[in-house]
């Protein structure tokens, strides 16, 4: 079976229509801007986003440390002397922070990265 597509069925854009032609006719649908990056910007991202990994500031057993000051941090919070209201807005604040730091380790381990660099 044959089916013919013109430009009725496309909804008036055939298919020699140029893929840049048609993003900029989506972009100027969306909301907001439309931005190019280039190889380069692009490598440049991705290199500093590795760099923490590389000096060793990002590690596994560097989180560990980080979440056992965080608990300290929660013990020395909960036999202070503030009110119990802010006793419990900071300690919630620090559990979140454990749980991020939990999840990271995670995330990190599942990545396959070792516990030191």
């Amino acid at each position: 079976m044959y089916i013919e597509l013109n430009e009725t069925h496309m909804g008036g854009h055939s298919f020699e229509m140029h893929l840049k032609e048609v993003a900029q006719e989506e972009a100027k649908r969306m909301l907001g801007d439309l931005a190019e990056f280039s190889e380069e910007a692009i490598a440049a991202f991705k290199e500093a986003a590795i760099e923490p990994i590389k000096n060793g500031t990002f590690t596994l057993e560097r989180m560990e440390q980080r979440i056992n000051v965080v608990r300290g941090e929660i013990a020395e919070v909960w036999n202070s002397a503030l009110p119990d209201d802010e006793k419990y807005r900071q300690i919630s604040s620090k559990e979140n922070e454990i749980a991020l730091l939990q999840a990271g380790q995670f995330t990190f381990a599942k990545a396959g990265f070792a516990k030191v660099v």
